[in-house]
Order: C-alpha cells, then structure tokens, then sequence
C-alpha cells in the first residue's frame, strides 16, 4: 500500500477539491452548515492535503488569527480514508504552525472526535458548547 502524504495545496484545482470534500461532509453528511461551510478564513488560510495514490483525500485548514495566535479547523476526510489520513494531516499542521513560532494553535472540535485530538497531544480548553447545532470542545495543541 502506498503511503499517505500531507503537504499545502499547490494550484486552484487542488484547492477546490478541498472545498468539495469539506462541502460532502459538513453540509451533505453532517448537517453542520446549510449550503456551504465556506467563511471568511478560508481566503487567508493554508489548505492542507492529504494525497493517496494521486488522489485527495482529505484536507484541513490553519490560518493566523492574531499575531502568533493560529486556528485549525475544517478537518474533513473521505469516508474510505478515515483513521488512515487524519492523524498524519494534524501533525503536519502542528509542525507548519510551530515553524511559524505560534504561541497558540487552537481548534473547536466536535466532542466526539476529542479523544482523537488528545491522542495527537492536544488538551481541552474550558466547557463544551454548542456550535452549528453539535456539541464542540475548545482545544490547543502542545507545539513544544
């Protein structure tokens, strides 16, 4: 089996199959938006992927909100993929982010997958709260 790789989008097209697997996910499979989970942050956003065999599948996004202070989010893999690209797509955020000396990385996680994000050293921040309609947990990743 060939190895999955994770790097930042290249062109458009790279970019839009992004927008179209988050699209399958978060508004088709889950329900979390209406229409569309395009924001304002994905203008300024690195997208990452996630190839197997010249294939994407999966992505995430990182973006500075404030000085140092960057944001995850947007987390989406292909069903087939899932267990198998997520973790390696984090990793590879966490070190894009560290190398740009972040004093925080944060992310709203939805409840269910914090175990996950615990496993990749992330710690929950605060209560859980509602965001899109589903129960979120605040957390930040341990860069050092």
């Amino acid at each position: 089996m060939s190895a999955i790789v994770c790097r930042p989008v290249k062109n458009d097209a790279e970019l839009q199959k992004c927008f179209e697997i988050r699209r399958k996910i978060f508004v088709d499979e889950q329900g979390l938006f209406d229409g569309t989970d395009r924001d304002e942050y994905d203008d300024c956003a690195i997208h990452l992927v996630a190839f197997h065999n010249d294939q994407i599948i999966g992505t995430v996004r990182i973006y500075e909100q404030e000085d140092n202070i960057w944001w995850g989010g947007r987390l989406a893999i292909t069903k087939r993929y899932r267990g198998r690209a997520g973790k390696q797509l984090v990793h590879k955020a966490m070190k894009i982010v560290a190398a740009a000396d972040a004093r925080h990385f944060y992310a709203h996680v939805q409840r269910k997958n914090v175990t996950f994000f615990k496993n990749l050293g992330w710690q929950p921040e605060g209560p859980v709260f509602r965001l899109h309609g589903k129960p979120h947990q605040l957390m930040e990743a341990r860069l050092k």
